[in-house]
């Protein structure tokens, strides 16, 4: 296979689009609730508008059916603003939605061979090592590396760590498979298995612990399912074993925060980097003079077998040796069951401590009492703090699944099984056939599936983007016929469109926002509370911020934040009575919030004649 000038322009489009991603991570630190990543998504939509204009493949029907699931799972998202809680998230995560719909059908659309597939599956990887060796750099030489970590934990670019770990992680198969192509030049596969030690490493650092869940299901699967699984082997040791050999540094800033251990877990990143890559540059030249028979195939594959039961058994021993102790499954049941408690664990990974018990019961709760439409896309932030038992905050439900289930109802989560499952098939049947491109993309996919349902992970765009790359890439190519010109012309004319109607105007509300000029704002974007609340904030005089903050309410009726900010413009305002009953709704809506609490209890006496 030769990466010449024409593969390189079919896999521009994808390349582009996984760059997209690296600059989402980098530039916009994996913002969900704000507007930094429409822009992205309006240049998404205009290079889907140039590939359909300057010769586009014509699409499968299940292709055309998964990237129509899509479609109307945007459109169901975006009709639940009718009984969504926060209208303007509703609207976001549709747009969100249709931009994952961009990142599918492009790859579809523009590759057609092996090379091209392989290509746009190592751009994925590529952005991944590199996001993974700047982050290790920023470490080492940056000003400000405490800032960089949450508790211990690696979270920059983005500010999540488990997002971090994840838009690491989504490159690691396609990484791995790539240094295991003997028949590509070793320099590259040298590359590779750097690569994929770097992003091996930079996810302990991160220490998400549904990376490992899900790290450990997607080797499960790949190496369960592709006749690839000898070939992959090795650069999986190889990034697996220097990473583990330096967990003391690469944890190292969970337990003493300083900023030497930081620097020193930067440098091992780029460090382990280099090993993994001149590990890598030897195994691929050994690996292209040694010519083994099927004999010493089947000795190869009982010999790895035999190594993985021991280490199995190692891992197993040293956990029993170092970490259980007497009632240790039941204090970490508790832990998960009902809060994170401090212990003396030496990184974050053994410490299952956590809200997702009571997060997820909720979830299930709304499920259960709105099974057909759910509570509207991006509901369940309002309605956790309603029914919370916990101090936690979350956005969303922590699991793709409930996430569809309880915002969309079985309708919403019916959509999308569909647009899932549907560009998966042919990837899953490619990588039983040996296709490396395929087993890239299900290894990844795989990946990403595993951790989504157990984190929020499809709300980051930096996280959300590369796994659709993926399937597109894994699923497209074969033999089809071109766009009719007149089609593909047609179709740029809409897209192009629609995305300068829908992308742009919420984008410019925000920057508008943010300069004082709300009244455009609210003209562009009537759906946002953003102006309101800038306006309020800039009243010169508390009945002014009164009449704005009172607009947004009407908004957003359900919205605590809201309801709070209008009780204490009321008590500004000294409209004793107006404030009592707004704070007492915003506690109705937030009962565990202890400042809406302490801001009911400094009310005049006289406020309570309303009560």
């Amino acid at each position: 296979m030769v990466f010449d000038a024409e593969t390189a322009a079919r896999v521009l489009p994808t390349a582009l689009l996984a760059a997209a991603a690296w600059a989402l991570a980098w530039i916009a630190t994996g913002s969900t609730n704000g507007p930094d990543w429409l822009p992205y998504a309006f240049l998404g939509a205009l290079l889907l508008a140039v590939v359909l204009v300057s010769g586009a493949f014509r699409p499968t029907g299940r292709e055309l059916a998964a990237v129509g699931a899509l479609v109307a799972l945007a459109g169901w998202e975006a009709l639940s603003i009718m009984w969504s809680a926060v209208p303007p998230l509703a609207r976001d995560e549709a747009f969100l939605t249709l931009f994952y719909a961009i990142a599918l059908v492009v790859p579809l659309l523009t590759l057609r061979t092996a090379a091209d597939r392989l290509l746009a599956t190592t751009c994925v990887a590529a952005v991944a090592g590199v996001l993974a060796l700047g982050s290790g750099l920023v470490l080492w030489l940056g000003s400000s590396q405490i800032d960089h970590f949450y508790s211990g934990r690696l979270s920059f670019p983005i500010s999540y760590p488990n997002a971090e770990a994840a838009v690491f992680l989504i490159g690691f198969w396609p990484a791995v498979v790539f240094a295991a192509q003997r028949e590509r030049s070793p320099v590259a596969r040298m590359f590779a298995a750097g690569a994929a030690t770097a992003i091996a490493s930079g996810w302990l650092t991160a220490q998400s612990k549904g990376g490992i869940l899900a790290i450990a299901i997607s080797a499960a699967l790949v190496f369960g399912l592709s006749p690839l699984r000898l070939r992959l082997l090795t650069p999986v040791l190889i990034a697996a074993g220097l990473t583990f050999a330096a967990y003391r540094p690469l944890t190292a800033p969970f337990r003493s925060g300083t900023v030497d251990d930081i620097e020193r877990a930067g440098a091992a990143i780029l460090v382990l980097a280099v090993l993994g890559a001149v590990i890598g540059l030897v195994y691929a030249l050994v690996d292209r003079r040694l010519e083994l028979g099927a004999r010493q195939v089947r000795i190869v594959g009982v010999t790895a077998l035999a190594l993985l039961g021991a280490s199995v058994v190692a891992a197993v021993g040293i956990f029993f040796a170092s970490v259980y102790h007497e009632g240790w499954f039941g204090d970490e049941w508790r832990a998960f069951k009902n809060a994170p408690t401090s212990s003396e664990a030496s990184s974050h990974l053994l410490q299952l401590g956590s809200y997702r018990y009571d997060i997820w019961r909720v979830a299930l709760h709304e499920t259960a009492h709105h099974p057909l439409a759910g509570i509207g896309s991006r509901g369940f932030g309002p309605a956790y703090l309603e029914l919370r038992h916990s101090p936690d905050t979350p956005a969303r439900a922590h699991s793709i699944e409930l996430d569809a289930l309880s915002e969309l109802g079985v309708i919403g989560f019916a959509l999308l099984v569909c647009a899932l499952a549907l560009p998966l098939i042919p990837v899953v049947s490619r990588t039983r056939a040996r296709d490396p491109a395929a087993t890239a993309a299900f290894g990844g996919a795989a990946y990403w599936l595993a951790h989504a349902s157990v984190d929020w992970i499809w709300t980051v765009p930096a996280c959300g983007l590369p796994f659709f790359l993926l399937l597109g890439a894994g699923g497209s190519g074969g033999d089809r016929p071109l766009l009719a010109r007149r089609t593909g012309i047609s179709a740029a004319v809409v897209t192009a469109l629609l995305a300068l109607v829908l992308f742009v105007p919420p984008w410019l509300t925000a920057r508008l926002s943010t300069r004082g000029q709300v009244q455009w704002a609210k003209r562009l974007d009537p759906l946002s509370v953003t102006p309101y609340v800038t306006q309020a904030g800039r009243a010169r005089t508390p009945d002014g911020a009164v009449r704005a903050l009172e607009a947004a309410v009407r908004k957003e009726p359900r919205v605590v934040e809201l309801r709070y900010d209008l009780g204490l413009a009321y008590v500004a305002a000294r409209r004793w009575r107006a404030a009592r009953a707004e704070l007492l709704e915003a506690r109705r809506l937030d009962p565990r919030e202890p400042r809406i609490n302490d801001a009911i209890e400094r009310l005049p006496k006289r406020s309570l004649r309303s009560s």
